[in-house]
């Protein structure tokens, strides 16, 4: 009778977990949506989280972000969480258990202005390296992979962006290739369709909180009489590489960037005349 009991009690306990286990969903990816809802009553759910490249959908009410993510909070919620994929999980909201979801955050994606509008082919890629080396192009060497179905992928030969062409030549190309096909989970996420091997990226969503590390500090230099330090800006945004150069005149021009771009600026060129790049409005300034 003991023994009875006994088993009774770890099935219940068993059951209990199992019950509470389903009720917070795994890790995965979702685009978030938000609408300024207003309810007779609570909880009132503001956002629905939609899992990529698939149909699953949840009503959400908070969005519960990570301390590393907290100075980004006003580019990721309410309407700015439109253009964002998180990848977190989901669980029940501790004030409303039976009633209401959570988001927890794990890492962050935010959308980059001036894409292009999605196709209805369009799905949503991580991209790595495959280890394969040509002699001569094409090279399929980087493989695409299905967001949150992670058994199908394909193999490419190339990615083409669009921000170049809408941005500008002030977008840092150089910094995006950069984030496109990575060995970490750092890597951006690309909406696109594969067309012939190659991946036509509608939009590209960055992780934040970029750089994902601090700039590292610049060693101080010294340029003789008549001359001026100037910098790099390399794919993490970091001033980098002082050197000296000849002073000299500047043009008085300065360059303009469209909408949901601001213009960064630093003494990079000849003479000490700035060099310029076009970022996202949510990236913050790397340097003075």
């Amino acid at each position: 009778m003991k023994l009875f009991l006994s088993l009774c009690i770890v099935f219940f306990i068993s059951f209990c977990l199992a019950e509470e286990n389903a009720m917070i969903r795994p890790n995965g990816y979702y685009s978030v949506s938000w609408e300024d809802i207003r309810c007779f009553r609570a909880p009132c759910p503001q956002y629905v989280a939609t899992k990529l490249n698939c149909n699953d959908t949840k009503n959400i009410l908070s969005i519960n972000l990570p301390a590393s993510l907290k100075s980004y909070q006003n580019y990721l919620t309410s309407n700015e969480s439109n253009s964002v994929i998180f990848f977190g999980n989901i669980s029940p909201s501790p004030g409303f258990p039976k009633e209401a979801s959570d988001f927890n955050v794990i890492r962050a994606y935010k959308k980059l202005p001036l894409g292009n509008t999605p196709a209805s082919t369009d799905k949503f890629y991580l991209f790595s390296d495959n280890g394969i080396r040509c002699i001569k192009a094409p090279c399929p060497s980087t493989k695409a992979v299905l967001v949150n179905l992670y058994g199908q992928s394909q193999v490419v030969s190339s990615i083409k962006q669009p921000y170049e062409a809408n941005v500008g030549s002030l977008f840092d190309s150089e910094w995006l290739s950069s984030k496109t096909v990575r060995s970490d989970d750092n890597g951006l996420i690309g909406q696109g369709t594969i067309v012939n091997g190659e991946v036509v990226v509608s939009n590209s969503y960055v992780r934040l909180p970029d750089p994902s590390s601090k700039c590292p500090s610049l060693p101080l230099l010294k340029c003789k009489a008549n001359n001026v330090v100037i910098f790099t800006r390399d794919e993490n945004r970091c001033l980098t590489s002082p050197s000296c150069t000849d002073s000299g005149g500047c043009a008085l021009f300065l360059p303009i960037c469209p909408e949901g771009y601001y213009l960064d600026s630093w003494r990079g060129a000849k003479f000490g005349c700035n060099g310029y790049h076009c970022d996202a409005y949510f990236l913050p300034k790397t340097h003075k």
